[in-house]
C-alpha cells in the first residue's frame, strides 16, 4: 500500500513538476533564497545559514521530500557614505523519492545597500543572483503506470522514452527591498524578487513538440520585529507570497520572542501555508548564534486521501563580525 501511495503522490508532485520551486516554511531564515536583495543585509560582518527540510516521511521511512540548504554571506561598507555591497553564496540541493529525483542550485550573489536618510534609519537594497541549476533523475528507481501488469503488479518494462537524466542550464535572479529602522522599538522590510530570468530546459522526455522551460518565479515578502512595552518581549510577522506559472503560495508567520537572560533568547510562534498546512515554531537564540525547528501539519486534500504526516525542518544559523569592536554594518531584525 505505501508504495502504491508513493507512486500516486510522484505522479501528483511530477504534474507540478515545473511550476514550483523549492520552498521552505522558515522562509526568512533562508534570506539569499528568499530575495538576492538580503544579500549582506546582517548586523556584522558575515552570516552563515543552514536548513534542513523533511517531508511526508510516513511513505518510505526517509522521507519523499529532503531538502539541505546552505548560504553565506557577508557586508562590505563603501566609504565614508554608509553605504555598503553584500556578497554571497547560496546551495540547495532538493532531493524528491530519496534522491530519484534532484534538483540542485549552486547561486553566487550579489547587493547593493543604499542608505536614504543621514540618520541611516531607511535603507533600499538591489540585488543580483546568478549561478546554475542541475536537475537529475534516476529513471531505474522509478516505475510508471505501463509497467504494471492486470493484477497491478510492476513486471513489465516502461515504454518511456527519456531524451536525457541529467540536464543542467543557467539561472538569473533579481530582487530589491526597502527596510526602515523608525526606532529601537520597531523594524520592518518588503521586497520582491523574480527568479529565472534566463530560460532552462528542464525538458527528460523525448518527442514533446516544445521545450518544457522553468517558468519564472514572483516573490514578495514583508516581516517586521515590534518591540512591547516590556523590553523582553518582541512579535515578528513575516508574510512571503510567490506565483510561478499557474501555481501561488501564500506563507503567514507570527513568532514571539522573549529575552530570559541577556544574550539568551526563546523564540515561540505559529505559520500557516494557505490551503496546505498550518506550522508551529520554536527556537532559541544566543548571542549570534540562532536555532529553530518548524513542523508543517498538513491539512490539504492530498493528506486526507492518503494519511500522510507533514514536513519537518530545522535550521542552524551563525551572524559574526571580524573584530569585536566592528559596528553593525546595517541594523537587523533581532528576536530579542
Amino acid at each position: 500500500m505505501k508504495r502504491f501511495l508513493y507512486l500516486i503522490l510522484f505522479m501528483i508532485c511530477g504534474l507540478a513538476v515545473d511550476a514550483q520551486d523549492v520552498h521552505f516554511s522558515q522562509f526568512y531564515n533562508m534570506p539569499l533564497h528568499t530575495n538576492p536583495s538580503l544579500t549582506g543585509h546582517i548586523p556584522g560582518t558575515y552570516r552563515i545559514k543552514a536548513i534542513y527540510r523533511n517531508q511526508w516521511n510516513s511513505i518510505t521511512g526517509g522521507g519523499v521530500y529532503s531538502t539541505p540548504g546552505l548560504s553565506f554571506d557577508m557586508n562590505f561598507k563603501l566609504g565614508k557614505k554608509g553605504n555598503s555591497l553584500g556578497a554571497g553564496l547560496t546551495i540547495i540541493n532538493d532531493q524528491t523519492g530519496g534522491g530519484d529525483f534532484t534538483n540542485l542550485y549552486v547561486l553566487a550573489s550579489a547587493a547593493y545597500h543604499m542608505k536614504l536618510d543621514k540618520k541611516e534609519k531607511n535603507w533600499l537594497s538591489f540585488g543580483l543572483q546568478g549561478g546554475f541549476i542541475n536537475k537529475r533523475i534516476d529513471v531505474f528507481n522509478f516505475i510508471f503506470s505501463d509497467q504494471f501488469d492486470s493484477g497491478g503488479n510492476p513486471t513489465q518494462a516502461t515504454m518511456e522514452n527519456f531524451a536525457n537524466e541529467n540536464t543542467s542550464g543557467g539561472d538569473l535572479r533579481l530582487g530589491v527591498t526597502f527596510s526602515s529602522y523608525p526606532s529601537k522599538r520597531l523594524n520592518y522590510k518588503i521586497g520582491a524578487a523574480y527568479m529565472h530570468l534566463i530560460p532552462f530546459n528542464e525538458q527528460f522526455l523525448s518527442g514533446t513538440t516544445q521545450d518544457e522551460n522553468l517558468p519564472g518565479r514572483l516573490a514578495a515578502f514583508a516581516q517586521a520585529e515590534i518591540i512591547t512595552k516590556n523590553p523582553k518581549f518582541s512579535i515578528m510577522p513575516e508574510l512571503l507570497f510567490m506565483s510561478q506559472a499557474a501555481v501561488t503560495q501564500t506563507n503567514l508567520t507570527l513568532n514571539f520572542g522573549y529575552q530570559v537572560i541577556p544574550d539568551f533568547g526563546l523564540i515561540l510562534g505559529a505559520g500557516y501555508r494557505v490551503q496546505d498546512a498550518p506550522i508551529v515554531n520554536l527556537g532559541m537564540k544566543f548571542k549570534g548564534v540562532e536555532f529553530m525547528a518548524s513542523y508543517d501539519i498538513n491539512v490539504s486534500q492530498l493528506s486526507q486521501a492518503t494519511n500522510l504526516n507533514g514536513g519537518f525542518e530545522v535550521s542552524l544559523g551563525y551572524v559574526g563580525t571580524i573584530k569585536k569592536s566592528v559596528k553593525p554594518i546595517l541594523p537587523a531584525i533581532r528576536y530579542y
